[in-house]
């Protein structure tokens, strides 16, 4: 994807973006509602026209200004949110829809080879209201695949999904992407499930442009934008003056390279990043204001 911009009316939802999937790479969309993420893959797959830009699958130009490639031929498999499964056909029927012209020998053959990759070969004959949620978002993904597709556009693939089983079905969904080969996209407003799944994460803002570009653990520790930093979570936020190459806030001195003398600042400072200690010896002494269990953490909120 290149250099794309694209707007409704005056309203601009993506301002010069660009994207590179390698084959065998899951790339994640990540940014708020309204960033634009969902466009872009709708302009990848196809169903709407590129205003300015390029798109590119497999070295063939499939958008630009002036060419619209229809989805269908456009060696794409795409899955929606809701799944988007056909309620009066069969597992193994809604899996052999996107196979049409392949001989049903064949067809049946590869969907349930497909199925099989996703565990659901004992449910071929079911419908999908008959499946549980995380069932039916295996048939889609199995659908997605079996015309072995150049490009997978996953839009929101497990929103719909309870916690548990969203942990479960991701890290299957991930095997079998990683098995198949195939070039994905994956749009997510979930920071923990962006850096679970991707091997690069895209950063889109709120004015539809890419603001970083990198492995997860190149973003997570080092943001080039305070928005950036604030996606993956809670942040401490102190205003202070760069000092003598430091920055002074309640928790202590930072050093602040390669910034000018006297420049106000804002220091953005993780949760995990600061240590409580009950002794105070080390420390300010803080009133701790209120505190809630989350399981794996607690969030403290103190005053200082």
């Amino acid at each position: 994807i290149i250099g794309v911009t694209h707007a409704y009316g005056d309203n601009q939802v993506l301002d010069n973006a660009s994207l590179m999937i390698p084959a065998g790479e899951l790339v994640c969309l990540l940014g708020p509602s309204g960033s634009g993420k969902t466009t872009l893959l709708r302009l990848a797959a196809g169903l709407e026209r590129l205003q300015q830009g390029q798109i590119v699958i497999d070295d063939k130009t499939v958008a630009d200004p002036e060419v619209h490639v229809p989805p269908d031929h456009r060696g794409i498999g795409l899955m929606f949110q809701d799944y988007a499964l056909f309620p009066h056909l069969s597992v193994i029927d809604n899996v052999t829809f996107g196979l049409r012209g392949t001989l049903k020998p064949r067809a049946q053959q590869r969907a349930m080879e497909m199925l099989g990759q996703v565990g659901m070969t004992d449910y071929a004959r079911n419908h999908p209201h008959t499946l549980s949620g995380g069932q039916q978002q295996r048939v889609a993904l199995a659908r997605a695949l079996a015309p072995e597709p150049k490009l997978l556009l996953l839009d929101e693939p497990f929103s719909g999904l309870d916690t548990n089983m969203r942990l479960q079905i991701r890290e299957e969904t991930l095997t079998v992407l990683k098995a198949s080969g195939v070039a994905t996209v994956m749009v997510t407003h979930d920071p923990e499930e962006a850096m679970f799944m991707a091997d690069r994460i895209k950063i889109l803002g709120e004015s539809g442009r890419v603001l970083q570009s990198g492995r997860p653990h190149d973003i997570y520790y080092h943001p080039h934008h305070g928005f950036v930093a604030k996606l993956f979570g809670l942040m401490n936020r102190f205003e202070s003056v760069i000092d003598g190459g430091h920055v002074d806030i309640p928790l202590g001195r930072i050093r602040a390279k390669g910034l000018g003398e006297g420049r106000p600042v804002e220091v953005l400072v993780r949760p995990e990043g600061v240590t409580l200690d009950s002794e105070g010896k080390d420390g300010p002494v803080i009133d701790v204001i209120s505190t809630h269990l989350l399981g794996h953490d607690n969030i403290v909120r103190v005053r200082l």
